[in-house]
């Protein structure tokens, strides 16, 4: 095909009308010329922007439906492809739409299989495999067919549907004893709509002649995708010992694909592939770079008893393998169940804590030992008496170079088949180096430890607190996102001289001397000795400093009077940002509000983050911020003039300050209407959460918040605070009734499971059904963890809490008392 004939119409599209990530689409058209350039330079720059812009970290457009047509036309015509073809098939892949009816993409280049299809029969491998990477994705899904049915042509001549899929290669009868894998399989798709039967077809007439493995692994995974129970044969087939691994993995990623039961077959195959990483590093699917993970998550999604066995008992076998690099595989893939499940922990907690002897995974395994610590309370979630015992005993040994980690490669297998030993072995290497261990390991180590066994960790910290970064952090609480975890260990005398010493040290800066003044607050006044350490370092941590000291400060005598006037000095010649901060210890000392109304007055003339950090202090002062008003109301943004979300933000804060500070509501209110006005579309979902909870505090005087309030019920991040202020506001019967419903979706969504709740004992048991009691059973007592995103090492731990205040409401609102 001529590239004139390729592009013909390129320039008659309405690009202009249509957009890709980056706005108008107005340059796509020369991207697409570049794109068949004879440069590989020009060529391949061209293949960048586009997975910048029409499929963009994953996301299609209604941009991407006007090129699918002339990027099918060039990969047909030779243009790059194998390339293209990989674009192509991850743009049916997607199911980010943007702009966009649901399904339009992936119709548009099902549309255009007939370019695609012969594609199967190429000489070069790459494109094979490209072509059947297109027609699993392209034809496979009901979701195709449903959009396909409404789909308007793309081009002048290309047809919608996939009438005419099939005689591009020809029909033909069904390939019984043709090919291996492909017994009993039916002849052809009776029933199915037009053209899938011809794509079938077309996969299965090349899979019984394709020799290449990465080929006929991604047509038999294109063959599950268009008929899961057609293509059973072909991938039970596949896993034939004697062929070649690659084809092994995905005959096993099939056969769960097509929903068959797990097996010993299934098992056994792949433990003999692993490590399995390097056996999918030429296929495409970008969500299945990790085999181990990718069987394991499949099986745990399945969400019933036999099957999390199954991928239990297949995590503890990959565990105990002679293979390092398999071992560092399965510790991956442990975590992801982990993160996932929350009988994980538990389960596979003694196959962990055997391999912290093991050089290549004791790294992996202390990072995962570290995500699932204090799960519900400063223990190992899950693990037995004895099996935490062992692990604190490993724990102690890592931390202090005793145990090291130098176990043998079988030496790690056989410990797990007895199920006796931690797989700690006395030696030098791996985790020694110094009487403290090797630095990243043994802080790695004593981090946990800190979780696990505090009273034991606290010498071991005090021994090396320099050398202890991270395990420090832990014991000073975690902090992010607005959050912190209270600090986890026991006061120590030893370790308080030790964080005194490191508090002398004008060197210690940044992050140390805050996890310093930090640790102290979390011991009251029996850390009250490092005051004069605390008090010097003060110009050091002017954020945290001062409630370190009002923490650790005396009631009364020479020292508490000694700390004011050194808080008084640095309201007025201290760091600037810490200034609030002192003058707010200063109130909290002595009720001398005067320098922190100050303060106040100086946050509210300054940037978004200072003026909201004044609204919060403000706030607190309730009455005796009065005088404070007048500036509170000139720092207030102007409605309607297209307001950011932090000021949408900052002045929901200050209507709250006012709030308090004059007890008028009304005013309050006002304020909580423009900026819900201004809280529509996605990036404003905590805006508008932030503004329902002070509506909800107000109560009744924001009953005319109560429209919009209700029109918010349908966003899961929204629905429980909405409902605890349309409760807090007074609804009838009926309405409490139906909140449960976008409130438990909330939960279950783990858009704002917290409050969510707080809103069902809000609600009470009679506005609740059977149904609402089972659903909340299932957050507090099922196995799937509820709360899957936030920062990577507080999502279990915080899952855990979420379950425990599920298990709490279900038993407030007469709900079991046990969990099932």
């Amino acid at each position: 095909m001529d590239l004139a004939d390729v592009l013909a119409g390129l320039d008659d599209r309405p690009w202009g009308d249509v957009e890709h990530a980056y706005g108008s689409a107005e340059d796509v058209p020369a991207v697409l010329r570049a794109l068949a350039d004879d440069d590989p330079e020009t060529a391949g720059a061209a293949l960048h922007e586009l997975y910048g812009n029409i499929w963009h970290q994953g996301t299609v457009y209604a941009a991407t439906v006007e090129a699918v047509p002339y990027l099918a036309r060039l990969a047909a015509a030779g243009y790059r492809s194998a390339d293209v073809l990989v674009l192509l098939g991850s743009i049916a892949e997607s199911e980010d739409e943007y702009g966009v009816p649901r399904g339009a993409c992936r119709a548009a280049v099902a549309a255009q299989l007939p370019l695609v299809l012969p594609l199967l029969d190429a000489g070069d491998a790459q494109v094979r495999q490209g072509a059947a990477w297109v027609c699993g994705h392209a034809a496979g899904g009901e979701r195709t067919w449903s959009a396909l049915e409404g789909a308007r042509p793309v081009l002048n001549g290309t047809r919608p549907g996939l009438e005419g899929t099939g005689p591009v290669l020809g029909t033909r009868p069904s390939l019984e004893g043709t090919g291996p894998g492909l017994e009993g399989t039916r002849p052809g798709l009776e029933g199915t709509r037009p053209g899938l039967e011809g794509t079938w077809s077309a996969l299965e007439r090349r899979w019984v002649v394709e020799g290449e493995p990465l080929v006929r692994a991604e047509l038999l995974a294109a063959m599950v995708r268009l008929d899961p129970a057609a293509a059973v044969g072909a991938a039970t087939a596949a896993l034939d010992p004697t062929g070649p691994a690659e084809l092994r993995l995905a005959g096993v990623l099939a056969c769960l694909d097509a929903g068959l039961p797990w097996s010993a077959v299934h098992h056994d195959t792949v433990l003999a592939l692993l490590p399995a990483d390097d056996l999918v590093s030429g296929r495409f699917d970008e969500d299945r770079r990790e085999p181990l993970q990718t069987v394991v998550d499949i099986l745990l999604r399945r969400a019933t008893a036999d099957d999390r066995e199954a991928a239990f008992g297949l995590l503890e076998a990959a565990l105990a393998l002679p293979g390092p690099d398999a071992r560092v595989e399965a510790v991956w893939a442990a975590g992801h169940a982990c993160m996932n499940s929350r009988s994980a922990p538990g389960r596979l907690l003694p196959s962990l804590v055997r391999l912290l002897g093991d050089p290549s995974a004791a790294p992996g395994v202390l990072s995962l030992l570290g995500k699932t610590a204090g799960g519900a309370g400063g223990e190992v979630d899950g693990g037995s008496a004895d099996v935490a015992g062992a692990l604190a005993d490993a724990l102690a040994g890592l931390a202090t170079g005793v145990g090291t980690a130098t176990s043998t490669e079988s030496g790690s297998a056989a410990d797990s088949e007895s199920g006796t030993s931690t797989g700690i072995a006395i030696g030098s290497g791996y985790g020694s180096g110094s009487s403290s261990g090797s630095g990243g390991t043994a802080d790695q180590a004593l981090a946990v430890l800190v979780t696990v066994a505090p009273e034991r960790a606290a010498p071991l910290l005090a021994a090396d607190l320099p050398g202890r970064p991270r395990a420090l952090t832990v014991a000073a609480g975690e902090r992010g996102l607005g959050t912190a975890r209270a600090a986890t260990l026991p006061f120590a005398a030893e370790l308080l001289d030790a964080v005194r010493r490191r508090l002398a040290d004008p060197g210690v800066q940044g992050n140390e001397s805050i996890d310093l003044a930090l640790l102290l607050t979390s011991w009251g006044t029996r850390a009250s000795a490092a005051i004069p350490e605390l008090l010097d370092a003060l110009p050091r941590v002017p954020l945290v400093g001062p409630k370190a000291l009002v923490a650790l400060c005396p009631a009364d005598g020479q020292v508490r009077d000694r700390v004011v006037d050194r808080l008084r000095k640095a309201t007025r010649t201290g760091p600037e940002e810490g200034r609030p901060a002192a003058a707010h210890a200063l109130f909290e000392l002595t009720g001398d509000a005067q320098p922190l109304r100050a303060a106040i007055r100086s946050g509210l003339s300054g940037k978004l983050y200072d003026i909201r950090d004044a609204a919060r202090r403000s706030a607190e002062l309730g009455s005796a911020g009065a005088e404070l008003a007048p500036a509170l109301r000139a720092a207030l943004g102007e409605p309607g003039q297209g307001r950011t979300i932090p000021r949408l933000d900052a002045d929901t804060e200050l209507a709250e300050a006012l709030w308090r500070i004059t007890g008028e509501a009304d005013e309050a209110v006002r304020i909580l209407a423009s900026v819900l006005a201004e809280s529509d579309g996605p990036w404003f979902n905590w805006t508008g959460v932030r503004a329902a909870r002070l509506a909800a505090q107000l109560g009744p005087a924001a009953r005319t918040l109560r429209p919009v309030l209700e029109s918010m019920l349908d966003t899961p991040l929204h629905a429980p605070a909405c409902a605890l202020a349309l409760l807090a506001i007074g609804v009838e019967d009926e309405t409490r009734r139906a909140l449960a419903d976008p409130v438990l979706t909330s939960a279950e969504h783990n858009a704002d499971p917290d409050t969510a709740l707080e809103a069902l004992t809000s609600l009470g048991r009679p506005a609740l059904t059977q149904d609402h009691l089972n659903r909340l059973t299932a957050l507090a007592d099922g196995d799937r963890r509820v709360v899957s995103s936030g920062l990577e090492h507080q999502i279990i731990r915080a899952d855990e809490r979420l379950r425990i205040r599920a298990r709490a409401t279900l038993s407030a609102l007469g709900g079991p008392r046990e969990p099932k």
